[in-house]
Order: C-alpha cells, then sequence, then structure tokens
C-alpha cells in the first residue's frame, strides 16, 4: 500500500534513514568510550610485561655472571680478586654497573673447598615504579634487588 502512495513512502523512508543515522551515531561513541576504558588496561599490561622481562634478563645476566665469577675462582692459579674481576666484568658487558660482589671460600681455600660467588643488584622498574610510588607511602615499591649465587669446589 505504501508503494502506491509516493508522499507516503518518501515519508516512511526518511524516517527510517534518520533512525539509522541515531543508532550509528551512538554505536560510534559506544565504541569509543569502551576504548578509553580498555586501552589503559591494556597500555599497562603491555607495559608490565616488558617491565618484567626486563628485570628477568637482568636476573640471567647475574646468575651467568655469578657462575663464570666462580669458575675462575676455583682454577688453581687464580685469585679471590680474578674471580672478583670476571663477574664485574661480565656484568659490565651488560651495563649493570651497581652490583655487589662476594667472594667467600671455606676453609683454606684448599683443593675441594667450596668457593661462592654472591652477586646482588638493585633494580628499578622504569614506568611501573613511579605509577606504583603514587599508592604507596614512604617505600618505593619499584626497586627490588636481585640476587644469585653460585658455589663451585676449588680444582
Amino acid at each position: 500500500m505504501l508503494k502506491n502512495n509516493r508522499t507516503a513512502w518518501r515519508l516512511h523512508s526518511r524516517v527510517r534513514r534518520r533512525a539509522r543515522r541515531r543508532t550509528r551515531l551512538g554505536e560510534a561513541g559506544q565504541a569509543l568510550v569502551e576504548i578509553a576504558i580498555a586501552l589503559p588496561i591494556l597500555l599497562a599490561l603491555l607495559i608490565g610485561i616488558f617491565e618484567f622481562a626486563r628485570a628477568y634478563n637482568v636476573q640471567q645476566v647475574i646468575t651467568n655472571a655469578a657462575r663464570e665469577g666462580a669458575r675462575e675462582g676455583v682454577l688453581p692459579s687464580t685469585s679471590q680478586a680474578a674471580a672478583v674481576a670476571r663477574t664485574d666484568a661480565r656484568l659490565a658487558d651488560a651495563n649493570i654497573v651497581s652490583a655487589t660482589v662476594t667472594y667467600t671460600c671455606t676453609g683454606g681455600c684448599d683443593t675441594g673447598d667450596a668457593v661462592t660467588v654472591e652477586v646482588s643488584v638493585p633494580y628499578t622498574f622504569r614506568f611501573i615504579g613511579p605509577v606504583l610510588s603514587l599508592f604507596s607511602s614512604g617505600v618505593n615499591p619499584g626497586t627490588i634487588t636481585l640476587r644469585s649465587e653460585a658455589t663451585m669446589r676449588k680444582e
């Protein structure tokens, strides 16, 4: 019946177009609000993944440096200073400068005695740390101490 009446059909189709246009504009606003809510959460998650991956990388570097220092320290012709220097060199290769290296030898450092090299590094989260410090008082939650220890028998 509307198809026979051109005026009514035009009016009907105009009303339908306006209704579609309103719906589209409302959906676009809804999508914008959803992105505004979800984007900061996703970015924080992504930055957190990178931060903890970097901390894990530093942990692996200090573990390997402690192992190499202990290996250097157990050799018959090396000294404590050489073991600490080897450990410091491995840490310097990875741009880790604020490490504390401790060399310990049980007994008289004779053949069969245990040599222990311990490395500790204060690690500061670069992006998450400042955000976490906003929610805490007095304590800096953005800094942790990474430690590693390697023990071997003297040759």
